[in-house]
């Protein structure tokens, strides 16, 4: 029985999508390496055409719709589950930091300031206290488990950063 997605009940679709991403998983599970980053590649820049011609609204429902499913997916994931998934995004963030050129890291950092600023400006003066206190006590809580070796390694860091 084939579905009109338009017609589909919400269930149903979520159902569709959860056996499209089963056979998707078994078949990158049978590529090479260069394989699945060539098709990470392609799935990238396919994204990226797409998402160039979304309007502003639709790009914010996109991201809300993301931003809903990711939160289900995180609730339903065992901590061990979800230590993995972090590892995961990390090694995935070294590695393409590590391939970035200093333009292109430049070209992010600029990027992400830009991104930051509009996101500040738009926050309620109750809003921007709670996102202060919220990095306060990241950044005291991530502190704390510094060995000092690693808080001289910041230290130094942060001369090198400010220098330049």
């Amino acid at each position: 029985m084939s579905i009109n997605r338009a017609q589909a009940i919400p269930e149903e679709v979520e159902r569709q999508r959860v056996l499209a991403r089963q056979r998707s998983a078994t078949r990158r599970a049978t590529l090479t390496p260069e394989q699945a980053e060539q098709q990470r590649t392609v799935a990238r820049e396919r994204s990226a055409s797409r998402r160039a011609s979304l309007t502003t609204h639709e790009i914010e429902r996109q991201r809300a719709l993301t931003r809903e499913r990711n939160a289900t997916t995180r609730a339903s994931l065992t901590p061990e589950q979800a230590d993995q998934q972090r590892t995961l995004v990390r090694e995935r963030s070294v590695s393409r930091r590590a391939s970035l050129t200093s333009q292109e890291i430049e070209q992010q950092r600029a990027l992400n300031r830009e991104r930051n600023a509009t996101t500040r400006a738009s926050l309620t003066p109750e809003q921007a206290e709670q996102q202060r206190t919220l990095v306060r006590e990241r950044s005291a809580s991530r502190r704390a488990s510094l060995t000092s070796q690693e808080i001289e390694l910041q230290r130094a860091l942060t001369r090198e950063r400010n220098a330049t």
